[in-house]
């Protein structure tokens, strides 16, 4: 396999380089993206045209493949078919005890019947560089993120541990991780071939030869003789004393007993000789957080790791840094990419390089003793995946790295102590994933108080925002930091004022929003990544990630054309919900936002008009006081007020006598309106005598003489509700961030009410937008792939009603723009337009697909980089090429498209 050097980029000669391990992999296809992300490894493509590799071979390198997990499918080429493997699912190649080669799926060559022919478009590599493979429902059960083998093999260990009761035996969890890693090194050829293991127990062979043996001093024998061999401490169990013949049986019992969840052959399917180091990484930092902690999957890792440490940026002599390094994920990322830019640059791989780059460029802090250990033992395992076996036995000696590049300490202690990582010096890159807490430690509290008068306060005492704070002082004037960060800094209320200082210093770099993506930790964390760079006054990308199928699979994240939106610093500064919009599309939104926020608000005119507005009573349990005003009255339950309003007939009675918020008297008093804070806003008029109701309905009262006028406003209310409904999904603070479906108060009170109510009329466009986010885009953001957008394909009635509207955008400026008929291609639609006369291009007809894609895709390499969205211009032809997914035909991407084209025209001096 090769490609000329000039050809790659250094993440793709990284990846080739770990394909020619596999010696039968013949090509590999790649994905690019026009922006700072890795190219994807789509496929490894095997051309066994001449038949040299039987069944038996293929299977084994089907296992390996599959153990490695870099790319999701392999495509196997015979004389007249082409095989499909899966290497994103469980094992297809293990039966019983034994490899065997069973593809997923193939594709006969000469075949010419329909089906064939519609079965070798879907594995078309057009399919899998456009990002469509994956929205077909056909192909996804090709992936299987849960049985697939990193996460499996995780899962394996992980129960291993809880059934040793890990937890409360740290030695013999420490016995497990130092297995995981012998076998590491025993799988990858490094132990000598001339009994080292015999040396132990006699007889031995491999590691687990020596656990059966069940004698503690053989098992402390070979621990000590490898910790003297390589120097440092990553060898070492510091309770000797603990590791008795019973604790050792009953370990390698369960260990070699090879049966994890009835998996019987465990150690068989999982060699380590193919599988990334990055994923021991991860094995061990599920030991750090626990199994219902959060704690960041690995293709998140490496995400983050493109945009702080982009390959094409690096020289190779970055200094790094994580401030809570866990089992050190992110270190393992950062020295591997370190490693992959002296390599581009000719430079040979020594122990020597790699230890240097470890001692100078790689630092951390953790406050878990035992993490320290697992990143100390990460960071071992990625020098040795960089040298070849010889060369570790005979020459490889690791550094002791604790307290001298990873140190156990609190951080906010750390970084002004002379001894610790305050001593270091400023770093080029700091990333991570700071803890989540609404707790300052004491050194935390201490850093916080100091910076204070600087900066403001941290809102609710989240550490993480300290974290992202102090950052800015151990980093380069021109230094990258990467911090995952709680959804709330991006769209708190509360968080405006730390958003903005963190603005107004300018170097926001990029904001990578994964608010939209559920489960993304194993628990439903909603989170940014903020980016920080040098200064600069440009704008800030507002990336908004979406939970697709490929990304629920963990193959990777998808970005198209309308979830890259842009925010300025001055935006983000004078106004707190300035990022919403780009949440629910961007575009046009962010206009229609701010003029709502500039119309008087619901409790502005509550308050002109002198009547009280609050939320309902709270009962609680604690703090209680009498609340006489309430006991006996009707009740309305919450949950019965409806769109509709409310039947009388459900009306209960309060019974409580106390209350820990009982709330004014007069605000249960006739007449009423009654809002529930609830997204689709239902609204009800009461008159009928005294009403009580709970703290998640918020009443407005007004006195006896004003019951017409208060009987007027609540007519409009109901008149504008979809408006409105749409400017609380657009500017509330709670719903689609918070609970999914819900409104606070302060939404309810800051929803727009113009002293003119025609203000609230919309023109055709923005009454497309409200339509499109009310009716699509509220489920697309909570649900991703399973809502109706990627669920369902456009058909031609919504294609018209797109370019429709399309033509209307641009028909004040080009009169004479006209649709031609949309060309359905398998996965693609594509939709013409003209400006006059109707062009005589023979391929726009029915047979065109070919013609289509070679346009699109071979034509210029950077349409398939970008291949999401297309706008191709030839003659008096604009195309417009998209994938057929709901999602890229709605009115609204109708009207981005029609501003980009004009964008577009404009440059190109139409």
């Amino acid at each position: 396999m090769s490609a000329p050097p000039h050809a790659l980029s250094v993440d793709e000669a990284e990846v080739l380089r770990q394909a020619a391990l596999f010696s039968n992999v013949t090509y590999v296809l790649f994905r690019r993206f026009a922006d700072e992300r890795s190219s994807q490894p789509l496929a490894f493509v095997v051309d066994n045209e001449d038949e040299h590799l039987d069944d038996g071979q293929l299977a084994k390198l089907h296992h390996e493949l599959w153990l490695n997990g870099v790319a999701p499918l392999v495509y196997v080429g015979w004389p007249t078919r082409i095989d499909i493997l899966s290497c994103a699912r469980g094992p297809d190649f293990w039966h019983g005890d034994k490899r065997v080669y069973e593809p997923a799926e193939q594709l006969e060559l000469a075949a010419t019947i329909d089906s064939e022919l519609a079965k070798r478009r879907r594995y078309s590599a057009f399919r899998l560089a456009d990002g469509t493979f994956w929205e077909d429902p056909q192909n996804q059960p090709l992936a299987n993120y849960e049985k697939a083998a990193h996460q499996s093999l995780i899962d394996a260990i992980f129960e291993a541990d809880q059934k040793l009761e890990g937890q409360d035996n740290p030695n013999l969890r420490r016995l497990l991780l130092l297995t995981v890693l012998i076998k590491y090194l025993e799988d990858r050829g490094v132990f000598p071939r001339n009994g080292w293991f015999a040396r132990f127990h006699s007889g031995a062979r491999t590691f687990f030869d020596v656990l059966e043996s069940g004698r503690p001093e053989c098992v402390l024998r070979l621990l000590e003789s490898l910790e003297k061999k390589f120097n440092g401490d990553v060898f070492s169990l510091p309770s000797k004393e603990t590791l008795t013949k019973t604790a050792l049986l009953h370990f390698s019992e369960l260990v070699e007993a090879r049966t994890i969840q009835r998996q019987r052959y465990l150690w068989q399917q999982y060699s380590f000789k193919h599988l990334p180091v990055e994923v021991i990484s991860h094995l061990y930092e599920r030991f750090v957080k626990g199994s219902t902690s959060v704690y960041t999957p690995p293709f998140l890792a490496s995400l983050l790791l493109d945009y702080a440490m982009p390959h094409h940026r690096l020289t190779g002599t970055e200094r790094v840094l994580d401030p809570a390094c866990g089992s050190g994920v992110f270190l393992v990322g950062a020295f591997r990419r370190l490693v992959s830019v002296q390599r581009s640059k000719g430079e040979s791989v020594s122990v020597d390089m790699l230890k240097s780059i470890l001692k100078n460029q790689i630092f951390g802090v953790e406050l878990d003793s035992d993490a320290v250990d697992l990143t100390a033992f990460s960071l071992a395992l990625g020098v040795c995946d960089s040298l070849l076996p010889e060369v570790i036995w005979k020459e490889l000696k690791f550094d002791r790295l604790r307290n001298s590049n990873i140190f156990e300490a609190d951080f906010f202690d750390s970084f002004r102590d002379d001894e610790g990582i305050g001593s270091v010096g400023q770093f080029d890159v700091i990333l991570g994933n700071p803890p989540f807490e609404s707790a300052f430690s004491e050194p935390a509290a201490r850093v916080n108080k100091d910076r204070v008068p600087v900066r403001g306060k941290i809102p609710d005492k989240q550490i993480a925002y300290l974290f992202l704070d102090v950052a800015t002082e151990l980093t380069t004037s021109d230094g990258t930091i990467c911090l995952i960060q709680p959804s709330g800094f991006l769209y708190n209320l509360q968080s405006h004022g730390f958003r903005s200082e963190i603005a107004k210093a300018g170097r926001l770099q990029t904001l990578l929003d994964f608010t939209s993506v559920r489960n993304l930790y194993g628990a439903d964390t909603k989170t940014v990544a903020v980016v920080l760079g040098r200064e600069s006054n440009a704008p800030i990308p507002h990336l908004t990630f979406r939970r697709t199928y490929e990304t629920k699979q963990r193959i990777g994240f998808v970005l198209d054309h309308y979830d890259n939106n842009r925010l300025t610093s001055e935006e983000l500064i004078a106004n707190p919900r300035a990022a919403r919009a780009n949440l629910l599309g961007g575009g046009r939104l962010s206009a229609m936002a701010r003029r709502f926020a500039e119309m008087r608000t619901l409790s502005e005119f509550v308050a002109e008009n002198g009547w009280l507005m609050g939320e309902g009573f709270i009962e609680g349990t604690k703090n209680r006081r009498p609340g006489r005003h309430l006991t006996g009255l009707p009740f309305l339950p919450t949950r019965e007020l409806k769109e509709e309003g409310f039947n009388p007939d459900v009306l209960e009675r309060v019974e409580a006598t106390e209350f820990y918020r009982p709330g004014r008297p007069d605000l249960f008093q006739p007449p009423l309106v009654l809002i529930r804070e609830h997204e689709s806003l239902p609204i009800a008029f009461w008159e009928e005598g005294p009403l009580a109701y709970k703290d998640k309905i918020v009443g407005i009262h007004a006195p006896r003489e004003s019951r017409d006028a208060l009987h007027h406003f609540y007519r409009i209310l109901l008149k504008r509700r979809q408006v409105l409904q749409f400017a609380g999904s657009l500017n509330g603070s709670q719903s689609l961030v918070g609970k999914a479906t819900a409104l606070l108060k302060g939404d309810i009170e800051g929803l727009p009410f113009p002293e003119d109510e025609s203000e609230l009329d919309l023109v055709p466009w923005e009454a497309s937008l409200v339509d499109d986010t009310r009716s699509y885009f509220v489920d697309f953001v909570r649900l991703g792939q399973d809502s109706l957008l990627l669920r369902e394909s456009a058909n031609q009635e919504v294609v018209s009603s797109y370019a429709s509207l399309y033509c209307r955008m641009l028909g004040s400026i080009y009169e004479n723009l006209q649709p031609a008929e949309p060309v359905f291609l398998d996965g693609l639609i594509c939709q013409p337009f003209f400006f006059g006369d109707e062009p005589a291009i023979e391929w726009l007809g029915p047979n065109c697909e070919e013609q289509l894609r070679s346009l699109v895709f071979d034509n210029s390499r950077e349409y398939l980089r970008t291949v999401r969205v297309v706008r191709y211009y030839h003659q008096n032809v604009v195309f417009i090429v998209k994938p057929d997914r709901l999602r890229y035909w709605i009115r609204s991407t109708a009207i981005r498209d029609a501003d980009d084209t004009l964008v577009d025209l404009r440059k190109q001096g139409y």
